[in-house]
């Protein structure tokens, strides 16, 4: 990938998420998460240790980048800044369909 379309997937992955941290909390709280501080309420934790591996953890930083970059390989017709947690959330759930063996 060229530095222009890794630069459009780092801007998208803040808004990606914060929009997933909005999942979680009530809609009081949701509403104090911005772009700004989303960063203090992600876990410390980027990596699980599973069968004798090391995974990136879901909901990362760069879990999400990777899943972008997969998406934008899929479908490289469509802008970068179109892709929600809908569409990261469908991927994982392909992703889990086909590799069922961990």
């Amino acid at each position: 990938m060229n530095r222009k379309i890794i630069k459009q997937i780092n801007k998208q992955v803040p808004h990606i998420l914060v929009a997933w941290l909005h999942t979680l909390v009530s809609e009081e709280e949701a509403k104090t998460i911005t772009l700004n501080n989303y960063k203090e309420l992600l876990p410390d934790q980027t990596h699980v240790f599973s069968n004798n591996k090391f995974f990136l953890s879901t909901f990362s930083p760069r879990w999400v980048r990777k899943k972008l970059k997969g998406l934008v390989v899929a479908n490289p017709d469509r802008p970068i800044n179109s892709f929600t947690l809908e569409d990261i959330k469908a991927e994982m759930q392909t992703w889990k369909m086909i590799n069922r063996d961990f």
